[in-house]
């Protein structure tokens, strides 16, 4: 996340836009989500069709199984209750980390072509390194644009064609899509007001710039890192030390999208919405009620837990009866790399994983009462049955803060998460929010990383309430937003400029269908992504390549982190690698790849970079 690095305000840069709104877009332009729309006023005239509103809910860094409707025993009732209203996407996936999914949900293409192609942490750690093309080819003023950190002018962005069509935008949350880099005064990333969100259209927003911030008002005299966050009120920045004392994040984001939404009530607009939560990433902090509430849920540790999910999401649907999982990471003293397995923490580091997880969970429970809040507002005021509900998290689990910002003081029971707290809730904690499956977020090969999990509620009465099994991607989500809105897929240009195309697929009519598995994309075009050194292509027949590194590990050549092949239809788990016995399909793959490295402009480092291990102590 970068955090603790130069904020330093650069010199703002104008773009001028001058919208389009097509002739399709204005016959779509009759109704809101409140009412019918006004007529023309002849009785002849037939009625404007009312256009749905739309509410994208996304979560951060929330694994696969740590809501009810997937497996969890965390209190999440008002999210379930969507989930009873719509159709789960049992294989649905994001980008491994927090901005590249943000900018292809935003964008409806690869996040490569976008300009967010990884952290900028993780580019900025790069700099200087003699591991091209970073360290030999590029410096701070010459970054490539895919990898310049905030949303390139030539993105067509959600709120902005749905705003051009005649929505009302609004956003209250995490944007982290708005960061540059230069050498100048000191070398570092900035941000860009060019890109913040009222410029990428939004009429109204609240954000978290940054991709980190503490979830409490900064404690005063005693900031700690994640106090020393920025944010923007319609692209106006305030410091977090200008933050109410009675923030919380959950409930000020809420408090903001709602207020958003009513301040236009009734003009016979629909609204588009996006509830971008900071909930439940690390710093792991909640109200004490809601840490109470799970007080002792979490003693019998991770084994029990985890066992208890993947059974309960057998009983679902959420996975077939017959799903071999992912066993997790052997720990040291097993002859693995991973952290200590529970039977082997003394009392105290069981006290203090337990109570880490609580506060993780508290987190969840108190998104899930604010997303209540946010349904209850839309049915009080009739705008629920015609509002269309995308919920997802931007990526799998995470472990933990990474070095050099956890703070041990705050791994004291009694402080855990408080206000000043920093603690991540660790690897194995980790395991069990991405159950079933392999390793958590970064690791880009491993389905823990990119596995999210997600719901649809369709306007007007759903028929359809079986999971989708089909592979859905998250930039499906703004094609099938414009297909539901009526609103046309721009093609080639727009506003004056050309534009990057939007690669994802309408999920509409798979949504709507009584298959399973409806077909979304054509059977010859595989998924693939690359994310800092690391990547997967898979294809529709199930197979899937996999090159990914492990937790601590640091490989001085590709050669050590060899691709891995796995049959999706019969091991999601990723079990077993079946490459040394299927060279072809693992040649037919690789080929794949190589075309999508080539179409997205994908820049390979000389040698994988470490894999990433949580420093939290826990």
């Amino acid at each position: 996340m970068n955090n603790g690095r130069s904020l330093r305000r650069p010199l703002r840069q104008v773009r001028v836009a001058v919208p389009i709104v097509t002739a399709l877009a204005l016959s779509a332009c009759g109704g809101s989500g409140s009412g019918s729309g006004s007529g023309s006023g002849s009785a002849s005239a037939p009625a404007p069709v009312q256009r749905p509103n739309v509410l994208v809910i996304l979560a951060d860094d929330m694994g696969y199984s740590d809501i009810g409707a997937f497996g969890s025993e965390i209190p999440t009732p008002n999210i379930d209750a969507i989930v009873s209203d719509g159709r789960v996407l049992t294989r649905f996936y994001t980008a491994p980390a927090c901005s590249p999914t943000r900018a292809m949900l935003m964008s409806g293409a690869d996040s490569h072509r976008v300009g967010i192609a990884q952290l900028e942490n993780n580019t900025t750690a790069l700099f200087g390194q003699k591991n091209a093309p970073f360290g030999v080819d590029f410096g701070y003023d010459n970054v490539p644009a895919g990898y310049g950190g905030h949303l390139l002018d030539s993105v067509a962005t959600m709120p902005q064609l749905l705003r051009d069509a005649g929505y009302h935008t609004y956003m209250a949350g995490k944007w982290h899509l708005a960061y540059q880099f230069k050498s100048t005064p000191t070398p570092g990333s900035y941000f860009l007001p060019a890109a913040y969100p009222n410029k990428m259209g939004f009429e109204r927003s609240f954000a978290l710039l940054d991709g980190a911030g503490a979830h409490f008002a900064p404690v005063p005299g005693a900031p700690t890192q994640f106090d020393r966050t920025t944010y923007a009120q319609d692209d106006v920045e305030l410091p977090a030390s200008s933050l109410p004392q009675d923030f919380y994040s959950s409930t000020t984001y809420t408090d903001k999208l709602i207020s958003f939404i009513d301040s236009n009530r009734g003009d016979n607009k629909p609204f588009f919405a996006y509830a971008a939560y900071t909930a439940p990433h690390w710093p792991l902090q909640a109200p004490d009620a809601d840490i109470a509430a799970q007080a002792g849920r979490y003693d019998e540790g991770y084994d029990v837990i985890r066992a208890r999910r993947i059974a309960r999401m057998k009983q679902l649907g959420v996975l077939p009866a017959g799903f071999v999982e992912n066993p997790g990471l052997a720990s040291v003293a097993q002859g693995g790399t991973g952290k200590k397995r529970w039977s082997e923490l003394t009392a105290q580091e069981r006290a203090v994983q337990a109570r880490a997880m609580e506060v993780y969970a508290a987190m969840v429970s108190n998104m899930d009462r604010n997303i209540g809040r946010i349904v209850k507002y839309l049915k009080d005021t009739g705008q629920y049955d015609n509002t269309l509900i995308f919920f997802m998290s931007d990526n799998g689990s995470d472990s933990g803060a990474p070095s050099g910002t956890a703070n041990t003081a705050s791994t004291v029971l009694a402080n855990m998460g408080k206000p000043g707290s920093t603690v991540g809730y660790g690897e194995r904690w980790a395991e069990v929010s991405a159950a079933p499956f392999r390793l958590w977020k970064t690791f880009t090969g491993a389905e823990g990383s990119v596995s999210a999990p997600a719901f649809v509620k369709m306007p007007g009465k759903n028929t359809v309430h079986r999971p989708l099994t089909v592979p859905a991607l998250v930039k499906d989500v703004l094609p099938t937003v414009l297909d539901m809105a009526n609103v046309p897929v721009p093609a080639g240009s727009y506003a004056g400029r050309q534009v990057v195309p939007i690669s994802g697929s309408s999920l509409r009519s798979a949504l709507q269908s009584d298959a399973d598995a409806p077909q979304v994309r054509p059977a010859t075009e595989a998924i693939a992504l690359e994310y800092y050194g690391q990547g997967y292509v898979h294809r529709s027949d199930g197979w899937k390549l996999s090159r990914t590194t492990a937790p601590g590990q640091a490989a001085s050549s590709y050669a050590e982190v060899p691709w891995k092949l796995f049959n999706m239809n019969t091991d999601r788990g990723e079990t077993t690698d079946l490459a040394a016995a299927n060279p072809d399909i693992v040649a037919s793959l690789l080929s794949e790849w190589n075309k999508y490295v080539s179409d997205n402009s994908v820049l390979n480092l000389a040698r994988p970079p470490a894999g990433k291990r949580d420093a939290s102590g826990l």
